[in-house]
C-alpha cells in the first residue's frame, strides 16, 4: 500500500484518483512517523506537493539510514533544478510533476520494484520478530526511573518463555550497570563504529547476558560518546532490538532529546513517572503538555506514582485532579528499594514478597495483558 503525506483533501482524493483508493493518508509527518513505525510492510510514500521541501528531504534523509526499502517520491507544483538536486541528494528517488498523473502512477511503479529488491536481500529484517517496546520516562531526575525500569524488565522476563531486553538510554549518566553490577565490558558506544553497516547480528553482539531471558544494553562509560550516538543510530538500534526480542524496556534520562523522542515514536507504551511532591508533578505536567504538543498519542500515555505511600501532604486524587488523567499505577515507598539496589539486585530477586515487588509485577501484568497467578508464594506470568 502507498502512503500520502498531505493534509489537504482536495490533494488526497486526487492521489487516491491516480494511485488507488486503497492509499492511507496522513496529515503530519509526526503521524506518517507513527504509521510507518507500525506498518513495517509499507514501501512507498508519496510527499504532496504543498508538504515544503525541508520536510521531505528530511524524511528521506532519515529512512534512506533507517529503512533503505522504503521510496519516497516528491510530487511538486513546479520541477527546479536546485530541487531535483536536493531530493536525489537526500535519497529521494523520483521528483514528478503535480499534473503528470501519468508519471506519478509509473514513478511509484519503479520505486516499489527498488523496494521489493530490498526487501528480497534482507529476509532476516522482514521476518523477524515484532516485540513491544515500554518507555519509563520522567521529566525530573530522582524519580526512580532506573529502579522501575529494571525491577520491570526483571517481571517481565518472569515468563521464561519470554525474552527481555533492558535499554540503558541515559547516554551520559546511565547507572544500570551499576544498579545491576554488570560488567560494562560492551556498551552502546560499540554501535558506533559499526553504523553504516549496522545489522541485526551487529545490535545482537551489543548486548550483555544478565540472566538467560533477560538482557541488557548498557550506556556508554565515556559520556562523550553521546555526541557520536545520533537519533539514526539509536533509531537503527531499538528498531533490532524490536525485531529480536518480545520486550523491550528503555530507561530514559530526564530530558526530551532527539535520541529519546526517537525512542517515544517508537515505543507502544509510555510509563510517566513521578512522586508526590510538587516538582514531580510540575514536571509531570510539562512532560503531558509536550507530547500532547508534539502529538504523541495518548493511548501510549501510563501515569506511574512512585513512592506512592510517602507522607508528602500530596494524595493520589490531587495528581489526577492537577494532570486530568487516571493513574495507571502507584509504587509504594519501601527500604527494600535501597537494599536490593546495594546488593546489585532488582526487589523482585531480592525481596519478591516485597510490597514494591508485587507492584512492579502487576504493571507488567497490565502492560502484557496476563493475569497474575500465585504459585508457591511467587508470583508469575500465566501463558498469554
Amino acid at each position: 500500500m502507498t502512503v500520502v503525506l498531505t493534509e489537504s483533501i482536495a490533494s488526497a482524493e486526487r492521489f487516491k484518483l491516480t494511485l488507488g483508493t486503497e492509499i492511507s493518508v496522513l496529515p503530519t509527518p509526526r503521524e506518517l512517523l507513527d504509521y510507518l513505525e507500525q506498518n513495517e510492510n509499507e514501501q512507498l510514500v508519496v510527499v504532496a506537493p504543498e508538504v515544503p521541501l525541508t520536510v521531505a528531504i528530511e524524511l528521506a534523509k532519515h529512512y534512506r539510514a533507517v529503512r533503505p526499502s522504503l521510496g519516497v517520491v516528491l510530487v511538486r507544483n513546479r520541477l527546479e533544478v536546485a530541487v531535483l538536486t536536493q531530493a536525489m541528494q537526500a535519497g529521494i528517488r523520483e521528483v514528478v510533476a503535480a499534473d503528470d498523473a501519468a508519471e506519478l502512477l509509473a514513478a511509484s511503479r519503479r520505486s516499489t520494484q527498488v523496494s521489493n529488491v530490498f526487501t528480497d536481500k534482507q529476509p532476516e529484517l522482514a521476518s523477524g520478530n515484532r516485540g513491544k517496546m515500554v518507555l519509563v520516562f520522567s521529566a525530573k531526575g530522582g524519580c526512580g526511573k532506573t529502579t522501575l525500569s529494571t525491577n520491570l524488565a526483571e517481571a517481565l522476563a518472569a515468563d521464561s518463555s519470554k525474552t527481555v531486553c533492558l535499554v540503558d538510554f541515559d547516554l551520559q549518566f546511565g547507572d544500570v550497570a551499576v544498579a545491576l553490577q554488570i560488567d560494562p565490558a560492551k556498551t552502546i558506544s560499540d554501535a558506533i563504529r559499526m553504523q553504516h553497516s549496522l545489522d541485526l547480528q551487529g545490535i545482537r553482539s551489543l548486548v550483555t547476558v544478565h540472566k538467560p531471558n533477560l538482557h541488557v544494553l548498557l550506556a556508554p562509560l565515556d559520556p562523550s560518546d553521546v555526541e557520536f550516538i545520533t537519533p539514526d543510530l539509536a533509531q537503527k538500534i531499538l528498531r533490532g532490538l524490536k525485531e529480536t526480542y518480545d520486550y523491550v524496556v528503555v530507561d530514559c534520562p530526564p530530558a526530551f532529546t532527539e535520541v529519546i523522542l526517537r525512542a517515544f515514536d517508537m515505543a507502544d507504551r509510555y510509563l510517566l513517572l513521578t512522586t508526590l511532591d510538587t516538582p514531580s508533578l510540575k514536571n509531570l505536567k510539562v512532560t503531558l503538555g509536550t507530547l500532547q504538543a508534539l502529538g504523541m498519542p495518548r493511548s501510549k500515555w501510563n501515569v506511574v506514582v512512585n513512592r506512592s505511600t510517602a507522607k508528602s501532604g500530596v494524595t493520589i486524587s490531587d495528581v489526577q485532579n492537577t494532570i486530568g488523567l487516571d493513574i495507571f499505577a502507584t509504587i509504594p515507598e519501601s527500604d527494600a528499594v535501597p537494599l536490593a539496589t546495594n546488593q546489585g539486585k532488582t526487589v523482585i530477586e531480592a525481596n519478591p514478597k516485597n510490597q514494591v515487588a508485587k507492584s512492579v509485577r502487576e504493571v507488567a501484568a497490565k502492560l502484557t495483558g496476563t493475569e497474575i497467578v500465585r504459585k508457591r508464594g511467587w508470583f508469575g506470568f500465566g501463558k498469554g
